[in-house]
């Protein structure tokens, strides 16, 4: 049993991409554009349409269809096949002239693949943090990104997930962490996972220092460089930059510069651990010592030597006194 809906007034509504008004309506003629619009009629319930309909419709001539069919090739609204014409999504191909990277050096092939995948990651982006409608803005910046930056497609994806954790998924705070992220060589997921980790410690790193200090604010761009280079070049941990800090309260008021002496003296020393540098101490304070009990014996030499002995004039007057 089947059940149909017989309906005499056509009061439905044909939707006509912006697209089509801002970019192509101005250069077409007045057939092109009744042939566009009746090809959307009709394809609102037919999956096929034959030209004789359209010719039916619009009552233009075999001729002008084709005219008018070739025109709209040309402008990249329909695309034409060995069975006919198959009209594009007019959406679909400005998305992917914003995004889709171009590569001339890279074989077809090669880049098909590459086009392909990367449509998919910016599929995902738009169902995931857009609901399914991403401005053609993000598509041209996805673009960009993927230019400038050569991140994976997993990459891209954390990206967007990163901001948005942190209730910043704006153009200006993307773009600067896409950018920390290339200055720390991240291409691949692992190379984030491995820069991620590391950035992790530097930040917690630079908290302690601040706090330790007595800042009350965060570090300049001044100061996060001696972290850096304490932690990546000299790569120490925060107990040896820890020690480096207890050392520094000899100074009224202590400065990232201060610390950094005393740290860089230690590297250059070969120094690696806090135990290296106790160990190094003990000499020093074994020669403090020493000089210490040398004072103290000088000292007591010195008062025997100035007692002065009583004299006798003879011993029998010291019986005597006896």
């Amino acid at each position: 049993m089947k059940f149909t809906q017989k309906n005499n007034l056509e009061l439905g509504d044909t939707l006509v991409p912006d697209l089509f008004i801002l970019n192509n309506m101005k250069s077409l003629q007045g057939n092109e554009i009744k042939i566009y619009l009746c090809i959307l009629y009709l394809l609102k319930t037919d999956a096929e349409v034959d030209s004789d309909t359209i010719i039916k419709e619009l009552n233009i001539s075999e001729a002008e269809l084709k005219n008018g069919l070739e025109v709209l090739s040309t402008e990249g609204i329909v695309e034409k096949t060995t069975k006919g014409y198959t009209l594009l999504d007019l959406k679909e191909a400005e998305i992917n002239k914003s995004y889709s990277p171009k590569f001339e050096n890279k074989p077809k092939r090669q880049q098909q693949v590459i086009d392909e995948r990367r449509k998919r990651c910016v599929d995902s982006i738009s169902e995931s943090f857009f609901n399914g409608v991403m401005t053609l803005s993000w598509y041209t910046d996805i673009g960009n990104l993927f230019n400038s930056y050569g991140f994976s497609e997993d990459v891209m994806i954390a990206l967007f997930q990163y901001c948005k954790e942190r209730n910043a998924l704006n153009r200006k705070y993307l773009f600067a962490v896409a950018e920390t992220w290339s200055n720390g060589n991240v291409k691949s997921f692992e190379d984030l996972e491995v820069f991620l980790e590391s950035y992790e410690k530097y930040n917690k790193v630079k908290t302690k220092i601040a706090k330790s200090l007595g800042f009350g604010r965060n570090l300049t761009k001044f100061e996060e460089e001696y972290v850096k280079k304490w932690l990546e070049d000299f790569n120490y941990d925060y107990e040896m930059i820890e020690e480096g800090l207890k050392r520094s309260t000899a100074t009224s008021n202590p400065s990232i510069k201060y610390i950094d002496a005393i740290i860089s003296n230690w590297h250059s020393k070969g120094y690696k651990t806090v135990e290296d540098i106790a160990s190094a101490d003990k000499p020093q304070e074994t020669m403090e010592k020493m000089s210490t009990k040398k004072v103290i014996a000088d000292t007591k030499k010195k008062s025997f030597q100035n007692y002065s002995q009583r004299e006798y004039d003879s011993s029998e007057d010291f019986y005597d006194d006896i």
